[in-house]
């Protein structure tokens, strides 16, 4: 049998020449739905382990490091006229110590998962590796940072905002995930946010801001993973546009920063 490159693969299934999705029922059961408590008891013990009541949280064993993981976000969408849900759940690894990183570049730890019935059991469609880098301070960005949208016609991703300051400047961006066959994979970090607010004024200089929202465009195209909307929310120069598309990378397979955006922020 033929094995093609995993890039190749993954554009024949974004450009629909192969199934899309793939689904593998779990012990949840479909009914759990109807209760977020019911629904993320059972979720997490299905992708993660048993609830560990001293630390408030279920433990499970990823890439050979002990993981401490809760509940972050339940999004529930119509795809094909069935109830689809995103789940995210947030954590981070354990210490040998028994606590969590706490330093700037430390991350905290990501799980993402599709679900949908299918008969009386929840069916997985996809994930990611459970236990994805995200964040910094040991942390992944708060439930508020998370969206799920339309990326494409009929194809729901999460969009994460994260934000990063040093020495008075702070930067910031957009990460998008989404479905790729039963794999949910980072496709790219959109910069959309610049400012100096803390190294500005009393003779430090100009203060400025420039800072842009991203939104989804699913009915501009049939795509999968269709264009990307930047639109202005702040912006200290006058000129700088109202807003910019941002399209999908057929090359990269990510979405990626477009000139125009950077150098709207400064870059």
């Amino acid at each position: 049998m033929m094995r093609l490159p995993l890039p190749t693969l993954i554009l024949l299934l974004i450009m629909g020449a192969a199934p899309l999705r793939a689904e593998t029922l779990t012990s949840i059961a479909a009914s759990s739905i109807d209760d977020p408590r019911t629904f993320w008891r059972a979720t997490m013990e299905e992708f993660y382990g048993p609830y560990d009541n001293r630390r408030k949280c279920w433990i499970a064993a990823r890439a050979s490091e002990p993981l401490c993981m809760r509940p972050h976000l339940l999004s529930t969408v119509i795809e094909d006229g069935v109830p689809t849900l995103y789940a995210a759940m947030a954590g981070y690894a354990i210490t040998d110590d028994g606590g969590r990183a706490d330093c700037h570049a430390c991350t905290g730890k990501l799980g993402l998962v599709v679900l949908r019935p299918k008969g009386d059991r929840l069916a997985l469609v996809a994930s990611n590796d459970l236990s994805t880098d995200a964040g910094s301070w040991g942390q992944v960005p708060p439930e508020e940072f998370f969206r799920v949208v339309e990326l494409g016609k009929g194809n729901h991703g999460w969009l994460m905002e994260f934000y990063y300051t040093g020495q008075g400047y702070t930067e910031g961006g957009v990460g998008v995930f989404g479905a790729i066959g039963d794999k949910i994979l980072d496709l790219g970090f959109i910069s959309t946010h610049s400012d100096n607010g803390g190294a500005c004024g009393d003779g430090l200089g100009d203060c400025y801001t420039h800072s842009y929202e991203i939104l989804a465009d699913p009915a501009a195209s049939d795509a999968r993973f269709g264009v990307l909307i930047a639109r202005k929310v702040e912006n200290t120069d006058p000129a700088a546009p109202t807003t910019v598309r941002i399209p999908f990378s057929q090359t990269e397979l990510k979405y990626l920063t477009p000139p125009a955006l950077a150098a709207a922020l400064g870059n």
